[in-house]
């Protein structure tokens, strides 16, 4: 028993210093062109499939993934922040995707053996030792099913033509055409859309879509973009079908002594002294699916920065919070006032 122990005490000897001389005298070539030893490729992809399937959410905790504005907004983002290396539907990669060790696999290809569930912890997590990065804001899984929606439809066989992502329209192709989670800056003023993408810019705000929207602009740039889009001229979009979920409005005009009537900030109407519309969002006339994820991510805790939203919403249910949301929505805008 002696000798075995010996035997493999100097086995694990050796596997110390040849690893500490591999590590420490750079002995492995880290070379993309070397690739990796024979049986590490396969080692790496079984272990990374397995990951996933085991860590994948539940299916339960999906939206309707072929609600044609989230395919649009998933869409959008694929454009200018996936397209780059997975190519566009139908496209091929460029030389130097394809000289990536592992090379991102063209999207009809990575998409093909996964179910939606698998592809969410992907887009939200990325994959290390490769070049899938994380989504770029934390606690927003709400938003990566966007992005999934998209490559459902990749799958099957109906993804629309993606937008062309340039940055001059880069914000036009989601906000105007797409409905549902994606808000109508219109009603908004310039300085609040400024302060929004500030925000979006430093994280303040968390927004994976944003965040990277943010980062095709230069500082500068965020004022005439947000002059452009408040000032903006389109179509109204149609009001939601139905009437309003009964008991919106009496919660939307409902005060405490501690937090004040959501009205008194955000209107319609008069707002409180100091409530200008530059610091606090109009909420009439916008999308009921965007007004509802909000008030959730206020009542979560996943945005923050205002003791008073973060007062006003962590008591809400979620029968309260489509009942804000059906109501706010229903309202006519108010008109955005010219600088």
């Amino acid at each position: 028993m002696r000798r075995v122990i010996l035997i493999l005490a100097a086995c694990a000897t050796l596997g110390l210093v040849g690893g500490g001389a591999i590590v420490g005298l750079g002995l492995y070539n880290v070379s993309a062109q070397a690739g990796h030893w024979p049986g590490v490729g396969w080692v790496l992809h079984t272990t990374f499939r397995n990951s996933v399937r085991l860590r994948a959410p539940d299916m339960s905790k999906a939206p309707d993934l072929s609600d044609p504005d989230l395919v649009a907004l998933g869409a959008g983002h694929y454009a200018s922040a996936c397209a780059p290396c997975h190519a566009e539907p139908g496209g091929e990669r460029t030389a130097t995707m394809r000289a990536m060790e592992p090379a991102p696999p063209r999207i009809e290809e990575a998409v093909a053996h996964w179910q939606p569930n698998h592809l969410h912890w992907i887009v939200e997590n990325g994959a290390k030792m490769t070049g899938m990065p994380p989504w770029p804001a934390e606690d927003r899984g709400d938003e990566v099913w966007a992005v999934v929606a998209y490559l459902e439809a990749v799958r099957v066989g109906t993804a629309p033509a993606l937008p062309d992502p340039g940055v001059g329209g880069y914000c036009a192709t989601c906000h105007g055409p797409v409905g549902g989670e994606v808000p109508r800056l219109d009603i908004q003023t310039p300085g609040y859309l400024e302060r929004a993408m500030r925000d979006y810019a430093t994280g303040a705000r968390p927004s994976g879509i944003m965040a990277h929207a943010v980062s095709l602009l230069e500082d500068d740039e965020m004022v005439d973009v947000a002059r452009y889009l408040s000032g903006e001229v389109r179509d109204t979009p149609p009001p939601p079908a139905g009437d309003a979920r009964p008991g919106g409005e009496d919660l939307a005009r409902r005060g405490t002594r501690d937090v004040p009537a959501c009205v008194a900030c955000h209107g319609p109407g008069p707002r409180l002294d100091g409530r200008d519309r530059d610091r606090f969002p109009s909420l009439a006339g916008q999308h009921e699916a965007f007004l509802a994820t909000q008030l959730t991510l206020w009542r979560d805790g996943v945005r923050t920065g205002s003791a008073l939203m973060t007062a006003a919403a962590r008591d809400l249910t979620d029968e309260q919070i489509d009942m804000l949301a059906s109501w706010y929505s229903r309202q006519p805008p108010e008109e955005v006032e010219d600088d």
